[in-house]
């Protein structure tokens, strides 16, 4: 497994996402104001979306230490960081750090991409194994992970090259940094579900998917309350944007729901074993 000291690096890069994420989920209005680049409000609190949801990958890998089970939210905290970090350094030129929060965003994801680093040369270093751990991944489940990977790959794609900057499924026209920071975030979620495709256990399903659901459900909540940004009569594909975030929730519950009934009669077993 990975040492120790990735171990809290891990649960420092949850931290710094907490920070981040709390400042642009509660308070959009001002984090947009405030930020380093141009953002608007939605796209604020969506970004906060993906921070918290990221600070509870972060937190679910280091909470259950096993390359085995944690691989996937492991996966995603390293992307995540390393693409987000990446962006400000290719899109320097358009940062304004002339405020509290703009330089506390960036130093924040400097470290988180440090840790990164640091993570990923303790992985070459030790080259942890992948068992099999939890109940069987069913063929279902591996495939909904080919769904979902070819599907996000196909948004996640256009937005990183630019060729993309809303305006149809998101309501308004990103700038070229917001549009690959959201291409970003998604790229991180393929490369994090692309691992459950060939999973045979059940375990890195569920690290994936608890911290998935709350991660969907905030970004859900941001367009929410950002609904009146939409119009569905002139732009009708923004209804995929919600109905996507909906699906994926349906997506990872029912995955969490088969896992509990595999495991009921075991835990029953095992309750009878003790009592006798």
């Amino acid at each position: 497994m990975l040492s120790p000291t990735t171990q809290k690096l891990t649960y420092l890069t949850a931290g710094l996402f907490a920070l981040m994420g709390l400042a642009l989920f509660a308070a959009p209005s001002w984090a947009a104001a405030n930020a380093a680049w141009k953002i608007t409000p939605f796209a604020a609190m969506t970004m906060g979306g993906w921070y918290l949801g990221g600070a509870l990958m972060a937190f679910e890998a280091a909470r259950n230490w096993d390359w085995s089970v944690n691989h996937t939210p492991l996966i995603f905290t390293w992307a995540f960081s390393a693409l987000e970090a990446g962006l400000l350094v290719v899109h320097r030129q358009v940062l304004h750090l002339d405020t509290a929060f703009g330089i506390a965003y960036t130093i924040a994801l400097a470290i988180s991409a440090v840790a990164t680093l640091a993570s990923l040369a303790d992985w070459a270093r030790a080259r942890p194994r992948i068992a099999a751990a939890g109940g069987a991944n069913p063929w279902w489940s591996r495939a909904l992970a080919a769904v979902f990977v070819i599907v996000v790959a196909f948004f996640a794609i256009p937005l990183l090259i630019g060729s993309a900057r809303g305006g149809t499924i998101w309501p308004s026209e990103l700038t070229l940094l917001t549009a690959r920071s959201f291409g970003a975030f998604f790229l991180a979620l393929v490369l994090s579900i692309a691992p459950l495709m060939f999973s045979r256990g059940m375990a890195p399903v569920v690290a994936e998917m608890r911290p998935g659901i709350a991660m969907s459900a905030l970004i859900g909540v941001a367009a929410l309350v950002f609904i009146g940004d939409f119009d569905f009569g002139a732009r009708p594909l923004g209804i995929v944007y919600i109905g996507a975030y909906v699906a994926t929730i349906a997506g990872a519950a029912v995955l969490l729901a088969y896992n509990r009934a595999q495991r009921q009669p075991q835990a029953q077993a095992q309750a009878r074993g003790a009592r006798s």
